[in-house]
């Protein structure tokens, strides 16, 4: 007799979708962070005859910037990315 007029609901962060395309985004930031470092340090490697020390030291730094890109994204460090930060507080006299 006695049915309940509230229906079940999921959050949207668990739906399937959301989290192929969170895997999706990290993967891309991480991989496209390796790759602008590669071609980076491939460019510096060719001007500067420093071969291979500039590929892999950007490539290194590619795999960092990756990775802080991630965390940013994640809420796991600084700013997330895709929030923007708080307005500033008025400061109170007295």
């Amino acid at each position: 007799m006695g049915k309940s007029s509230r229906k079940p609901t999921l959050k949207k962060a668990f739906l399937p979708q959301a989290g192929l395309g969170l895997a999706v985004r990290v993967g891309t930031e991480f991989t496209s962070g390796i790759l602008v470092g590669l071609l980076m340090g491939y460019a510096i490697d060719r001007v500067l005859g420093t071969q291979p020390w500039g590929l892999v030291i950007m490539v290194l730094l590619g795999a960092a910037a990756g990775m802080l890109n991630i965390f940013r994204m994640l809420g796991l460090w600084g700013t997330p990315i895709d929030k923007t930060p708080p307005p500033p507080r008025e400061k109170k006299d007295g």
